[in-house]
C-alpha cells in the first residue's frame, strides 16, 4: 500500500464537546512554546574556517543508496523516502569546561573554534561540508548539555535557527534543524561559570530531492488540486483545514522521510499542540524528536509559485501513543506558529456510512518535488473489497470516483475529514490494481478509523487525567525502553550521608547507577517493553549494596510512576516485576 492525500481541517473559534465522543475545533491566534534566541555568534564563519570535515557529492560517492531510495518510492513503498545517513569519515567531538574561559581569543579547538566573550560565555563553532547537498541536518550525539546552553545552525548567509535540550531524545541525541545548501554552520554558547558541555557529530543527514520514478499507465500528476485554488463551495472548511496541516520531515532508521500531519483540539480547547499522523510514518520518541513540522506550505496563489523555505518551521515533538490496530500516532509538538487551527474531531462511526465525502489536505510527492498543499476528496464505500490486514472495523475504505484530486507518498498521516471540517482518520495509503498510482480511480483510499483510535486518543484529547511529560537524560535520568521510561535513584548510607545515584545509560533498555565513585557500580536497571507478551512494561533491577536505595520508575506517556525501595543494611533485592506497568502500547 501507498500512502494517500488526505485532509484536514475545521475552525471553530469557541469549541465545545457535544457528545463524549465528537468535539470541535478551537483557533489559537497567538503562537505556543514558540522561543526567541540572541544573535548567533556565528564564530566559525566570521574566523573563515575551514571546514572540519568534507563529504563528496552522494551522486558520485554513494550512487546505489540514492538509487536505493528512489527504488524504495517508485514501488509505493512507506514513509516515503527523502534522505540518507552519512558517516563523517571523522569524528567530531566537542568538550568544553570553565577552563576555557581564559581563551579570549579565537582559538582552534576541538574540530571548531572557540572564544571567551567578554559578557560571560564560551562559544563553540564549526563547519561541515557536503559536496552538493540539497540540505543538511547534523546528528549530535552522547550530548551533556548544561542549563542554559543555545545552539544554532545555519547555511552560509542564512538566518541562524537557535534550539537548545528540547530537541533531545531519550538516548542523548539530537538532530539539529535543517539547513538548504551543501555549508552547515553549528554554534554553541553556555555560561564560563557552568561550560560542562560535550557531544560527539559522527554522521549527518543528506536530504535529497526526492522522486517516485515514472508516472504509472492509470496515472496522471495533473489530478492534483492546488488546495489554494479551492473555495469553501467545494469544501467549507478548506481555509481552516490550512491552517492545521504541516508537512513533516523526519529522521528514521534508515535516513530521511516524510508524511503529512493535522493539529487536533481537545476538549478543554486548552491550545495544547496535538498532532495526528501515520503510525507507519514513526512510532517512537527518537523520530518524534527529529521531526520538523512546516506550517504554511502552499502557493502564492492559485497554481502560484511555492518555497518551502519562507513557511514557519517548528522542531520537536514529544510521542505520546501510536498504534499500527488503526495506524496512528499521536505527538505534542514543542511549539507552533501563531494562527493555527486545532481541528476537531468525531470517533462515531454512524458518520462515515457509505456515499459519505471526506475530505484531505496533505502534502503529495508525485514526482520530484514535495508539493505545497494539496486538495483531494473521496467518497466512503462499504461496498468494495478490502485488502488483507486492513478490516473495516479499524479502517475507512473510499473511492476517488465522484471526488477529485489524487494520492501520492508523502501524503500519508495527513487527516481526513467530514464536510464539517471533523476528523475521522488518518491516511494510511492505496489498496487496488496499482496503488502507487496516485491518480488511478480503480484504487480505494484507506485511512485509520478514528472510531478505532480513540480508545487510546482519549486520555489526551478528553483530559481524563493523563500527564505526559518528555523524558531528559542527564546525570541523574536514564531514559529507558527507548527513551519512554525516565529512570532515577537516591541512596542513604547508616551514617545519613545521602545523594542521587549516578545515571549511566548502556543500551536502550538498560543501564547503572553509581553512588560514591564513577568507577564503582551500584545497581543495574532494566526496563523491557513485553507489551506483544502481556501487555505490560517489564522492570528488572539489581544491586551490589545493603544501602538504603529508592528505585523511581516513570512512564511518561502518561505520568505512570513505580518506586522500589531496598532497606538500609539489607543486600539489594533483586527486582522482577513483569507486571510493573499496564501501560500499553
Amino acid at each position: 500500500m501507498k500512502r494517500a492525500l488526505v485532509a484536514v481541517g475545521a475552525v471553530v473559534l469557541f469549541a465545545s464537546s457535544t457528545l463524549a465522543q465528537q468535539n470541535d475545533g478551537f483557533f489559537m491566534r497567538d503562537a505556543v512554546g514558540m522561543k526567541s534566541y540572541p544573535a548567533a555568534p556565528r564564530l566559525a564563519e566570521r574566523a573563515a574556517m575551514v571546514p572540519a570535515v568534507v563529504l563528496p557529492a552522494a551522486a558520485t560517492s554513494i550512487p546505489d543508496a540514492i538509487l536505493a531510495i528512489q527504488d524504495w518510492n517508485a514501488s509505493g513503498r512507506q514513509p516515503m523516502r527523502n534522505g540518507v545517513r552519512r558517516r563523517l569519515p571523522d569524528v567530531v567531538d566537542m568538550h568544553l569546561s570553565s577552563a576555557i574561559a581564559a581563551k579570549s581569543a579565537i582559538t582552534a579547538f576541538g574540530r571548531g573554534v572557540v572564544e571567551a566573550t567578554s559578557h560571560g560565555t564560551i562559544v563553540w563553532s564549526t563547519m561541515i561540508r557536503v559536496e552538493n547537498a540539497h540540505r543538511i541536518r547534523l546528528h549530535l550525539e552522547n550530548v551533556m548539555l548544561p542549563d542554559g546552553a543555545v545552539l544554532w545552525v545555519y547555511g552560509a548567509g542564512q538566518t541562524p535557527i537557535g534550539f537548545g535540550r528540547e530537541l533531545m531524545d531519550g538516548n542523548g541525541s539530537l538532530w539539529t534543524p535543517s539547513v538548504s545548501g551543501g555549508v552547515v554552520y553549528l554554534d554553541v554558547e553556555v555560561s564560563s561559570m557552568n561550560a560542562a558541555t560535550s557531544f560527539s557529530i559522527r554522521e549527518i543527514l543528506e536530504l535529497i530531492d526526492v522522486g517516485v520514478g515514472s508516472i504509472h499507465t492509470e496515472d496522471s500528476p495533473t489530478c492534483l488540486v492546488d488546495a489554494t485554488c479551492v473555495s469553501s463551495s467545494t469544501f467549507a472548511q478548506v481555509s481552516s483545514a490550512r491552517k492545521a496541516v504541516a508537512s513533516l520531515f523526519f529522521v528514521t532508521s534508515d535516513g530521511g522521510a516524510v508524511c503529512t500531519g493535522g493539529l487536533l483540539n481537545d476538549v478543554a480547547s486548552s491550545g495544547t499542540p496535538y498532532l495526528l499522523t501515520a503510525n507507519h510514518c514513526f512510532h517512537d520518541q527518537s523520530s518524534a524528536s527529529s521531526l520538523e513540522a512546516v506550517f504554511d506550505f502552499q502557493t502564492s496563489s492559485c497554481q502560484g509559485n511555492f518555497n518551502r523555505d519562507t513557511s514557519p518551521t517548528v522542531n520537536g515533538a514529544q510521542w505520546l501513543v501510536s498504534s499500527s490496530t488503526s495506524d496512528f500516532t499521536l505527538v505534542k509538538l514543542n511549539s507552533i506558529p501563531s494562527g493555527r487551527v486545532l481541528l476537531g474531531w468525531d470517533a462515531n462511526t454512524s458518520v462515515v456510512s457509505s456515499g459519505t465525502t471526506l475530505h484531505r489536505v496533505s502534502h503529495p510527492v508525485p514526482g520530484s518535488d514535495i508539493f505545497p498543499q494539496s486538495y483531494s476528496s473521496t467518497l466512503v464505500d462499504t461496498s468494495t473489497g478490502t485488502c488483507t490486514g486492513f478490516s473495516r472495523t479499524n479502517f475507512i475504505y473510499s473511492s476517488s470516483v465522484g471526488g477529485q484530486g489524487g494520492v501520492y507518498g508523502g501524503s500519508s498521516g495527513s487527516p481526513v475529514m467530514l464536510s464539517n471540517g471533523r476528523v475521522v482518520g488518518q491516511l494510511l495509503g492505496s489498496c487496488g490494481p496499482d496503488p502507487s498510482a496516485g491518480c488511478d480511480v480503480r484504487n480505494s483510499t484507506v485511512d485509520g478509523a478514528f472510531s478505532s483510535s480513540f480508545s487510546s486518543l482519549s486520555p489526551f484529547l478528553s483530559g481524563s487525567g493523563a500527564t505526559p511529560s518528555v523524558c531528559t537524560q542527564n546525570s541523574t535520568t536514564m531514559c529507558l525502553a527507548d527513551g519512554r521510561f525516565a529512570v532515577s535513584a537516591t541512596w542513604r548510607t547508616t551514617d545519613g550521608q545521602s545523594g542521587n545515584g549516578q545515571a549511566v545509560r548502556l543500551t536502550s533498555d538498560t543501564g547503572y547507577f553509581t553512588f560514591f565513585s564513577a568507577t564503582n557500580v551500584e545497581a543495574v536497571v532494566k526496563v523491557l517493553n513485553a507489551c506483544g507478551l502481556n501487555q505490560k512494561f517489564w522492570v528488572f533491577a539489581g544491586g551490589l549494596t545493603d544501602v538504603n536505595v529508592v528505585l523511581t520508575v516513570r512512564d511518561t506517556k502518561n505520568g505512570t510512576t513505580k518506586t522500589y525501595t531496598n532497606p538500609l543494611r539489607t543486600p539489594f533485592q533483586p527486582i522482577q516485576d513483569t507486571s510493573a506497568f499496564a501501560t500499553c502500547p
